[in-house]
């Protein structure tokens, strides 16, 4: 099993960053190996979502049922899918009124072992870019 952790400080207050993480339909527009997102279910404390990933040789969709802290935490975990194991978490965390640290941390395995060997750096890589992703969003003028 891989594990990617990340973080950054963003000049963005909480409640922004938050939104911009549950804002799951915008994620093709600025993350670059999302082809397409699509919000299966969606209630004040959880969402439930399909995304559609394809970066080199790696492509397919996966589903995740988020569970949501309100401006805190959305807790990830896998529903279905290419992967035995997809759990992650992110976290954010004020640093003051117009600052927050921004954390992810993502679980993975593969389901079969062979697309596990090939993969799963390719999948850790991805990963990593996705904090970059919304960071650089977070970042840009609203």
């Amino acid at each position: 099993m891989r594990e990617v952790k990340r973080s950054a400080l963003v000049a963005q207050p909480q409640s922004r960053l938050y939104a911009l993480i549950n804002d799951i339909e915008s994620y093709p527009q600025f993350v670059p190996w999302c082809v397409h997102a699509r919000v299966e279910s969606r209630t004040e404390r959880e969402i439930v979502a399909t995304l559609g990933v394809r970066r080199g040789a790696l492509q397919g969709e996966f589903t995740t049922r988020n569970e949501l802290e309100p401006e805190g935490r959305v807790y990830m975990r896998l529903v279905e899918g290419p992967f035995r194991v997809l759990e992650g978490e992110w976290r954010l965390t004020p640093i003051d009124a117009a600052s927050t640290r921004i954390e992810l941390s993502l679980k993975f395995a593969f389901k079969s072992r062979m697309s596990g060997l090939l993969f799963e750096p390719l999948f850790a890589d991805t990963a990593v870019a996705l904090l970059d992703a919304f960071v650089a969003r977070a970042r840009a003028p609203a």
